[in-house]
């Protein structure tokens, strides 16, 4: 317990205690780090169901009773994971947004970013993509969180796109959002069932025709002028 002393009237708190409980909180943050890298690796080189509470503990250097402080369980722990890696990837990529660019070009550079995350190192990839959105609730929710916040951020692009007249006005931002979120979690979805690159030409491809062909049925369409002619006839008569 942090001890306080009276001084001027006031309690003071003793610098021997400031720098006791900074170094604990140090130490947590630091085994907490150790917790969360020994299980990234373990998911990354034999998957989330063979990796066992025992084995993260063991290469995080730390005991087993020690791991449950941290976390409650394996699938627990996959949260955490799953949270620093992809709160860190998001960030990054709308970071470097190119803000000139077209509503699609920012849209493949957000979800291009994410696709080439997984790419880059498939054993975690493939685990974050079968496991995550099947949690318990308890850890769903933060799941949840950032699924919505990824939706929110899109649904930021879009508007914007819809500022600039590159979308109808009517568009519900929202559900457009949604969409284009459903399009890049079905391309994830499909990879699991092969072997090949996330990355490859054909699923970026095709990740792009999808957002492509979402956003040119949502377009301004351009008045014809005998649409225009008879328009202007009603509003004289």
């Amino acid at each position: 317990m942090i001890a306080a002393i009276k001084g001027h009237g006031h309690d003071r708190i003793a610098p021997a205690d400031v720098a006791a409980v900074g170094r604990r909180e140090r130490g947590k943050e630091e085994k907490r780090a150790r917790i969360k890298a020994a299980a990234r690796e373990l998911f990354a080189e034999k998957g989330f169901a063979a990796t066992t509470t025992q084995e993260i503990a063991a290469r995080a250097d730390i005991g087993t009773g020690t791991l449950f402080l941290y976390a409650q369980s394996k699938e627990e722990i996959l949260v955490l994971v799953f949270r620093d890696e992809m709160d860190r990837e998001c960030n990054e990529a709308f970071g470097a947004l190119p803000r000139k660019g077209s509503l699609l070009d920012q849209l493949m550079h957000i979800y291009g970013s994410l696709i080439a995350f997984h790419d880059r190192d498939q054993g975690l990839g493939r685990v974050f993509v079968k496991e995550v959105l099947f949690v318990k609730e308890k850890n769903r929710r933060t799941i949840y969180e950032f699924v919505e916040g990824l939706i929110a951020r899109t649904a930021m692009l879009v508007d914007e796109g819809k500022k600039r007249g590159d979308l109808d006005a009517s568009v519900s931002t929202q559900v457009l959002a949604e969409n284009l979120f459903a399009a890049y979690l079905l391309r994830l979805q499909k990879w699991l069932g092969l072997e090949e690159k996330l990355a490859s030409v054909e699923h970026i491809d095709r990740l792009r025709e999808s957002f492509e062909l979402q956003l040119r049925g949502l377009a301004p369409q351009p008045q014809s002028s005998g649409s225009s002619g008879r328009q202007t006839r009603r509003r004289r008569s």
